[in-house]
């Protein structure tokens, strides 16, 4: 019944309501973004983060692990597109947005960008053919399916990360 109340409301109604939620804590703002595209949509929505910025806070606090879990997140929502640009402030400092960042980009075809990122994360973290590089994708196989919206994910079984396994 909560839900489809929620649906029928306005953008508008929604915002003002996730405003307020998001002056007290901006982790209440977590069921909203998992709650699929329409919510995630709507937090990320500038009067809202205007009021609670969660990217510029786990910046400036150093907390690249929330942008990257956010970024990876991203793409089971919004498209791989969206989670490159989410992930791109934190590129080459956090390891597995990095490397998150130029599987995306193979996934869409951009082959000279996603090498250009494949050579940054060899610069900054470890030869692309040690066990560390087999590690982050399994990280990848085991946290995407987490992100709560599996169903939205477009590119499903064919590229679950296919060179991992």
């Amino acid at each position: 019944m909560a839900g489809e109340l929620l649906s029928n409301l306005p953008d508008e109604i929604i915002i003002k309501i996730l405003q307020l939620i998001g002056e007290q804590s901006f982790y209440y703002l977590g069921d909203f973004l998992r709650a699929g595209k329409r919510g995630y949509e709507l937090v990320h929505e500038p009067s809202v983060l205007k009021i609670c910025d969660v990217t510029e806070m786990c910046l400036s606090a150093g907390n690249t692990r929330a942008i990257g879990y956010d970024g990876l997140q991203a793409a089971t929502i919004l498209g791989l597109v969206e989670s490159i640009k989410i992930l791109e402030p934190i590129v080459p400092k956090h390891p597995l947005s990095t490397f998150a960042q130029a599987i995306f980009k193979v996934c869409l075809g951009r082959d000279k960008e996603a090498s250009q990122v494949f050579q940054l994360f060899a610069a900054h973290h470890a030869d692309l053919r040690s066990e560390e590089i087999l590690d982050l994708g399994r990280s990848m196989q085991y946290l995407m399916p987490h992100f709560y919206a599996p169903w939205l994910n477009t590119y499903g079984e064919t590229s679950y990360f296919r060179m991992m396994m």
